[in-house]
């Protein structure tokens, strides 16, 4: 019962906390009764298609929670952004990155020994924020549309839903917009430093973290290319993110931690208190806004979601491994 398991905290994380273990307790009840009532009918039990079949059926995880939930709170501005069903979810997220993106601006504040401030603060929030805003508004939007595919499912089941093909095709288009830009900053340093190009230029520190960080997003690309083309490897999506994620963090902390200049003056620009503090400001810019601890926070974070959603498919692979020994032997 590992994938009822694994449903039932799926729902029991979008239910409000002080009626969550009764509620569950109800469901628990209800679903394994059925479960039951259909395995003895069948005269064996389940298949995982046939349990996830049943789960399809009963609803996805944040549809289930709503049935139960008395607060309907969405996000909207004239229009909606988020609605219900996701808004618990986005809560969750929002807060836990919200947690660890203030302890680790204080923490990396301590360790660098800057002034603790509210500008420091400023930007990593905002990023946050935003970007998970923007996340949730476009999965509201899929799931308008699309109301049937599970995002974010519970990891047990994850392994069987094929990903699909319009995710796929928004994350490679996104994605291939980055490494676009990512290529042409180089040649074209007003794409990062807009109007301060006229006076500023890439250190040759920047040459340093270019290459990997090209290589982790061309190897998120692939990982897009590869579901979109065979949308059944549902394994791409957590192991290949996991990995992904993973090397980015000491990518992204020796940027922060070792890289203190990433931008200077250009040729011919005399050095005066005014150029030197656009230098600094440039500088803190990229180094706390674009690629700061935001960014390495989120890529950390990814790691540990897409560790725990790879779980399954190991299970899955270490019980094919002895079932296939099994064989030989016998």
């Amino acid at each position: 019962m590992d994938i009822l398991e694994s449903y039932l905290g799926a729902v029991k994380r979008c239910l409000p906390r002080a009626q969550s273990d009764d509620i569950i307790k109800e469901l628990s009840d209800d679903l394994r009764s059925q479960i039951e009532e259909q395995q003895s009918a069948l005269g064996r039990p389940f298949s995982d298609q046939e349990m996830m079949a049943f789960f399809k059926q009963h609803g996805d995880p944040m549809t289930v929670a709503r049935r139960y939930r008395q607060d309907h709170r969405s996000l909207s501005l004239g229009w909606e952004l988020i609605g219900p069903e996701l808004f618990p979810m986005y809560l969750i997220f929002l807060s836990f990155n919200l947690t660890l993106t203030i302890a680790a601006v204080v923490v990396v504040s301590l360790i660098i020994h800057v002034p603790i401030t509210f500008n420091a603060f400023l930007v990593p929030v905002l990023a946050q924020i935003i970007c998970l805003t923007a996340v949730f508004t476009i999965l509201n939007l899929i799931r308008r549309k699309y109301p049937q595919p599970w995002y974010y499912p519970p990891a047990e089941l994850a392994p069987m839903i094929p990903v699909s093909r319009g995710y796929s095709l928004a994350g490679l288009i996104m994605w291939a917009t980055v490494a676009f830009w990512w290529i042409a900053v180089p040649h074209f340093p007003k794409l990062i430093l807009g109007s301060g190009a006229a006076y500023l230029k890439l250190a040759p520190t920047w040459h340093r973290f270019y290459v990997p960080v090209l290589l982790l997003v061309l190897a998120s690309i692939s990982q897009r290319v590869v579901n979109l083309l065979q949308p059944t490897w549902t394994w791409a999506v957590p192991v290949m993110r996991m990995l992904v994620n993973a090397a980015a963090v000491p990518i992204l902390c020796v940027l922060m931690f070792r890289s203190h200049t990433l931008v200077v003056l250009a040729e011919g620009i005399q050095s005066t208190p005014h150029y030197e503090q656009l230098v600094e400001n440039f500088n803190g810019l990229i180094r706390w806004g674009i690629l700061g601890p935001w960014l390495w926070m989120y890529a950390g974070v990814s790691a540990i979601v897409y560790a725990w959603y790879s779980v399954p498919h190991l299970r899955r692979l270490f019980r094919h491994t002895r079932t296939e020994t099994s064989s030989a032997v016998s």
